[in-house]
Order: C-alpha cells, then structure tokens, then sequence
C-alpha cells in the first residue's frame, strides 16, 4: 500500500471507531514517509482512544518533532496531559497557542479544561468566554462552563450554562441530565423532575438518565418509586456500581442480600483504587449484613474506606496550616462598612457531618416563613481565591461578596424571613459569616464524636473535602481541629453562636424547636417540632432518616464497636470534648 492509501484507511477506521486498525495503518504510513506529521498524529488520536495515553503523548511529540507548528498535533498533545492528571504540562502548550490562534475555540476550551483541573476555575470561566465568543463553539463549551460554574458554587450560572445549550439542541440528553441536580439545589424540584424525566422519555436506555431520575425522586421522599427506577437502571447494566449502592441502602434487608451475586460480579471487574470499586464494597457490606454476617460485612465497609483514603488521602499538616491561616485572619471582629439588608436573614447550620445538621435544617425549613436551601456553601466558593492565594480581607471587600452571595440565592418565596445554609465546612469561615451578615445565626451542632464517627465510617461521602472520613486517627486529627476552631469563634462572638447538642435535641425535639426557634427569632411553628412530615427534598445522605419520626436510637451506638473505634477514641483531645469523654 501507499502513503496516502494508509493515510485514508487510518481516518476510516478512526471514525468507524476501529482504533486498533487505525494505529496499525498509522504507524505502516508513518514508516512509509518520515517527513509527514500526520501519521504520527493520528497514531496518536488512534492510542489515546484505546487507553495507551503514555503511549499517545510519544507520537503527538514525534509529529511535533517533524513540525513544530502543527497546530492539531499541539491540540490533541494538550487534551490527552489533561485526561493524564498532567494540566499544568497542557497550560504550556495550550498558553503558547492562545496567542498564535486565538480564533480557535477548541484552544480556550482545552486551555479551560487545563486551568479548571489545576484550581484556577476563575481563570477556566474567562477562558470560556473567549471560546464561546469565536465561530462554531459547540454546546459542549457550555457543559463545560456549567461544571466549572457549579464547582465555583455558582448554581444559578450553571443552570443558565445548561439552558444556553438546550438552546442549541432541545433533545441534548447529557445537558438535561446535567441540569436536574442543579434545579434541584436551587430548590427547583419539580422542574429538576420535570427535565430529567424529559432525558429519560429520550433515551430510555440510558443508564445515567435512569439513575439520576431514580435519585431525584428518593430525594423527594418518593422511594418505591424511585427504587423502580433503580431496578430499571440495573436491567440496562446490571453491574452498575452506584446503581448497586443505592439499592443496598434502599431496600428492605430481606431483598437486600440477593444483590450480591451482582456486586461480587462487579467487583470482579471493577478498577482498584476508583469510586466504583469504593461503591462496591459500601454496596457488599450493606447485603453482608442484611444476611446477618456482620463480620464479613466489617471488613467489606473497612475495604471500602481504603479503597477512599487512597484515591484522596488526608493532609492533616495542610489542612492545620490552611485553618491557622484563617482563624488568624480574625483576632477581632470584621466590622462591616454598610448594614447588610434584614431579610432575608441567613441561618448558618455548622458543624461536623453527620451530627444533626439536616436534621435542624428540617426542623427549620417546616416554618412556613424559612427557606431551608441545603448544602449552599456559596460564600465559601466566594472566598475561595481570598483563603488560597492569601488575599485581604477588610470591610472594603464585604460589599461585593454580599452582592454576589445575593444574586445566587434561588428565588425565595414571598414572604420569607430567612433561609438556612446548612453547609457543615462552614464552621471554619464563622469570622467571615458574620463579618458579611453581622445578623446571621449561627447555630453549631454538638455530638458525641464517637457517634459521628461511626455514622461517617459507614457513609460513602464524594468529593476530597471529607477525605479525612476514611481513617480513624485521620477523623481524631480533624475532630480535634474543628472542636479548636469553634473555641477560637465563641471566644470572639460567644453568645452569637448557639451550641446545641444532638442528644439534647432527639431527647426532647419540641423544647429543642422552641430553643431554636428563639435564637433565630420567629415565632414557634408547631411543624418544626414534625420535620418527617414536612420534609419536603433532602441532598444528603440523611433523605432516608429524615423521613422517620425523631428518635434517639443512635445515641449511644459507638459503644457496639468500640473496639473498631479505638485508634479514634485515643486520638481525641480530652479536654475539647470533655462533656463526651469524662
């Protein structure tokens, strides 16, 4: 064969999605011509898209050998160091091609992505600006904004992201699939139902449409529902990891145990170190133990939360440092410059998770003048830039903060009086929260650590914010450094923040409601005191406990595995939590 006979065969067999053959006509046109970085580029394409990515770098460079300028062979260089973990090598290639062609689209795309994966998600948005304003940026600039949007705390933004692309294809299940999560953290929850159902009329058979429905409405406290739609998702791939979690969680013990067959099918074929692996064994463990083999099910959990503490292990040096930071920021008080407006009125629900925060945001989101709106968290995305690069904080910075805290609230009813971000990380920002709304409340949830740490051993948590839940000494460590952290906030506020203990509050929840309803002041609602009757959507892991009457059953559970607990029992400083370990 010829050159060009290789040439076109390899592009044939790359849109066919043959890779195999592809790189093998690639490289036979590549021997044929030494002079020609085509052949090597596409061999590259053909590798990176059969997993060999090491392998995909090497002819992209041997192609840029051959032509320096070859401005694809640069492209696809910098989208397989970005699919490797190595962005910052990217932003190299991709900086130098923003200033030779900045009329690409796909250069600030790929250069978005790049700055997104290294922390910069500010300098990603303008980078997606630039690629939406040149000609033929596709829907997929604005998928791509959305997540970054979203991981910026920036809801409503993402929200319009999503909807400029359902401009461009009203049938684009991937943005309605994508956009369910975020109507619903804006409390949007019938138009968060309404377009995943629309995804899923579409594509019927597909697997991420199913799930997210299936999750939507467990979340609206609609469970058989739900768990139908679970089922239906297992029916298109029956070793679905997340699919097999939810369902372990969900169902009743008697049809639990006959999932593991399935997620011993799975965990055959499952990565290791990957959440899906993680999934797995959370799943395993659940069945385990509905069979009554508690042992097994230990090991299971315990082998679930290595396979977690491995892909993001705790920094507890860091994560020292970056508090010290922040709490020496506020030896006074921040006295802002202007009165922030008085309603609505902020409610902060702080403390660790898995202490009761969803609980009293129930409690509080049933008074009818009280939006309860989840895991917000949104000053803290705000703050981001301020707490890692070490910027000022004055009261000259505190207008602009509120004015953009503000434009990101979801439309609140009429009438409201307040809402309630119960994001628990915000203990740490306390001197930031009232620096920005000196009338917010403050309401930080006390509970026995053994407790907590039980219950988090047990949760399977996303994200590296909570890498800490999977070890016990690695709990201990950051137990202790929240307990300090509060010390430092009540010392500068004291009476500002209401210290309430779970145990006080599933004891007696009516005197609780009375107690809490008094610190944010409004008057008491009968319906605080029945958060399972009212709750109307929950994000967290707590939807399902949410839903029963308030009980103290698990008070008092760590003491079943206190042998399981110990290294976190030696690792608590006795005298930050001394109404607990005396």
């Amino acid at each position: 064969m010829t050159y060009q006979i290789d040439i076109q065969d390899a592009k044939t067999a790359l849109q066919q999605g043959n890779h195999k053959r592809a790189l093998k006509a690639a490289l036979s046109a590549a021997k044929k011509s030494s002079t020609s970085p085509v052949a090597p580029n596409i061999a590259g394409i053909a590798a990176s898209a059969s997993g060999k990515p090491a392998e995909a770098v090497r002819y992209f460079q041997r192609a840029l050998k051959i032509k320096p300028d070859f401005t694809d062979a640069q492209k696809n260089l910098a989208q397989t160091l970005v699919l490797m973990g190595r962005a910052d090598q990217a932003l190299i290639v991709l900086e130098r091609l923003a200033i030779s062609s900045p009329e690409d689209w796909k250069i600030w795309y790929l250069k978005a992505q790049a700055e997104a994966a290294t922390g910069s998600g500010r300098t990603a948005l303008a980078s997606t600006d630039f690629a939406l304003a040149q000609r033929g940026a596709p829907a997929a600039v604005y998928h791509l904004r959305s997540t970054i949007n979203i991981s910026l705390g920036a809801t409503r933004d993402a929200i319009t992201d999503l909807e400029h692309a359902l401009d461009l294809n009203p049938h684009d299940v991937t943005a309605l699939i994508n956009l369910s999560l975020p109507l619903a953290r804006q409390t949007r929850t019938a138009d968060a139902l309404a377009v995943i159902r629309k995804a899923v009329a579409l594509a019927p058979d597909n697997v991420q449409a199913r799930f997210r429905l299936a999750t939507q409405l467990v979340e609206m406290g609609e469970f058989d529902t739900g768990i139908a739609e679970y089922r239906t998702a297992l029916t298109l791939d029956p070793l679905h990891p997340p699919t097999l979690e939810r369902l372990a969680q969900l169902l009743p013990q008697t049809e639990t145990a006959a999932l593991e067959p399935s997620i011993r099918a799975a965990l055959k074929k499952a990565v290791k170190h990957t959440t899906d692996r993680a999934c797995l064994f959370f799943a395993l463990s659940a069945t385990l133990k509905a069979s009554g083999k508690g042992l097994e099910a230990d090991k299971a959990l315990a082998l679930a939360n290595k396979e977690l503490a491995g892909i993001a292990p705790y920094d507890a040096r860091a994560d020292a440092a970056f508090m010290h930071s922040i709490t020496e920021r506020f030896p006074a008080p921040v006295t802002p410059q202007t009165a922030a407006p008085a309603a609505p009125r902020p409610i902060f629900v702080i403390g660790l998770p898995r202490s009761g925060t969803t609980l009293v945001e129930a409690m509080l989101g049933a008074h009818p003048h009280i939006a309860a709106l989840g895991e917000r968290g949104t000053l803290g995305f705000l703050l981001d830039d301020t707490l890692v690069e070490g910027k000022p904080f004055t009261a000259q910075e505190i207008p602009a903060l509120l004015w953009e805290d503000t434009r990101l609230l979801p439309d609140l009813p009429e009438g409201t009086l307040a809402y309630v971000d119960k994001m628990p990380e915000n203990y740490r920002l306390v001197g930031f929260l009232k620096a920005v709304y000196p009338d917010c409340r403050i309401i930080n949830i006390r509970r026995d650590p053994r407790d907590i740490a039980l219950s988090m051993w047990k949760s399977h948590f996303s994200g590296s914010l909570l890498s800490y839940a999977n070890d016990f000494e690695w709990m201990a460590t950051k137990f202790n450094r929240y307990a300090t952290t509060m010390t430092h906030w009540r010392g500068l506020f004291g009476d500002e923040i209401f210290d309430l203990h779970y145990e006080d509050l599933v004891a007696d929840v009516e005197a609780a409601s009375h107690r809490i309803a008094a610190f944010c002041g409004v008057a008491w609602h009968g319906a605080m005191a029945r958060p399972d009757l009212s709750a109307d959507q929950v994000l967290t892991l707590s939807a399902t406990q949410l839903r029963q009457p308030v009980h103290s059953g698990s008070v008092g559970k760590w003491r079943d595995s206190a042998a399981l607990l110990a290294p976190l029992i030696a690792g608590l400083d006795r005298n930050l939590w001394a109404e607990y370990l005396e």
